[in-house]
């Protein structure tokens, strides 16, 4: 439980100012949005397990969208570099060209077709192909669906599995962490162009 103890640890910890503020920021910022476990005590004790599973839910979904938002910038990269041969003098990239080609083609695309182009023209390794199409499985589940009925049908949640795991649990949130550090490792140490 959050207490006064990690205030202290805070200060003890060589903290700047800058950096206080931001860890009280980032409290309220959990608390506004309903993630500040340390204070399960201010539920109803019949709602805490509930709560604390919401959270958990929400932190999870959190990390799965973020590492596919970044697997597509970095499939968009690579995707550009092979088009435009960017840089050493070639077209920068801040170019209006490449701009229009990221805004009006890139964005249009899915991670899946996006990266269908990186594996036909780069040697990618079949395992980070397979995770890449799982990290893409896997967000459409949690962005799109919250409950497993239809509309108006809140009875359930939707279950979200990685590689046999539920996600929504220890083991399975690592399993995909590892995935995904070994995915970004490969595509930001990839050869390009």
């Amino acid at each position: 439980m959050k207490t006064d103890c990690s205030r202290e640890n805070r200060m003890a910890s060589g903290l700047t100012p800058k950096q206080k503020r931001l860890m009280e920021e980032l409290d309220s910022i959990y608390s506004l949005i309903g993630l500040d476990y340390w204070a399960i005590g201010k539920h109803l004790r019949e709602d805490r397990t509930g709560v604390l599973e919401y959270q958990r839910r929400q932190v999870i979904t959190g990390e799965i969208i973020f590492e596919y938002t970044f697997v597509s910038e970095l499939v968009d990269a690579a995707v550009c570099i092979y088009f435009f041969k960017l840089g050493k003098g070639r077209v920068p990239w801040g170019s209006e060209k490449l701009q229009r080609f990221n805004d009006y083609i890139l964005e249009g695309r899915s991670l899946i077709q996006k990266f269908k182009i990186v594996k036909s023209v780069y040697e990618i390794p079949k395992s980070i192909g397979r995770d890449v199409e799982r990290l893409n499985a896997l967000r459409n589940v949690v962005a799109h669906k919250c409950f497993s009925g239809g509309p108006g049908d809140w009875s359930g949640e939707v279950k979200a599995v990685y590689k046999g795991r539920d996600i929504f649990t220890l083991e399975g949130i690592k399993m995909f962490r590892e995935d995904m550090m070994r995915v970004v490792d490969f595509l930001v140490g990839m050869e390009v162009g």
